[in-house]
């Protein structure tokens, strides 16, 4: 019994003794809900991201896919017909080949903002 009364007494004594480790202790737990701050900040800003992605998605691959194909065409049949100079077609059917690349890689920009936001969650629940 005497052993645990020795061990409270010389806790409390270090507890109220030691300012210093106090003020070590409320700076990291200040120097903690700041970086909790700017991950919600950041997270909010890569939930509005992941949001302005899913537009393209829900635009469909059809709709996409189909103004690739106008684009390419035009500028196809403009070099074809001679009404544009080569240079603009090349700027047609490359842009032709975006809008059917963009398909392919907002869904896999998707997934990975979704991860990202999912890790930034997990940090600041910590």
């Amino acid at each position: 019994m005497e052993v645990r009364i020795a061990k409270k007494r010389k806790s409390g004594w270090q507890d109220s003794c030691c300012p210093e480790r106090q003020k070590s202790e409320g700076l990291k737990m200040l120097v903690k809900y700041i970086i909790k701050v700017f991950l919600y900040l950041i997270l909010a800003v890569m939930t509005l991201i992941r949001w302005l992605l899913k537009i393209p998605m829900m635009l469909g691959n059809i709709l996409l896919y189909f103004l690739s194909i106008i684009f390419i065409l035009t500028g196809v049949l403009s070099y074809g017909f001679a009404l544009e100079s080569a240079r603009e077609c090349g700027r047609m059917i490359i842009i032709g080949m975006a809008f059917g690349a963009i398909p392919d890689f907002v869904p896999f920009w998707g997934k990975s903002l979704k991860t990202l936001v999912a890790k930034l969650l997990s940090m600041t629940n910590e």
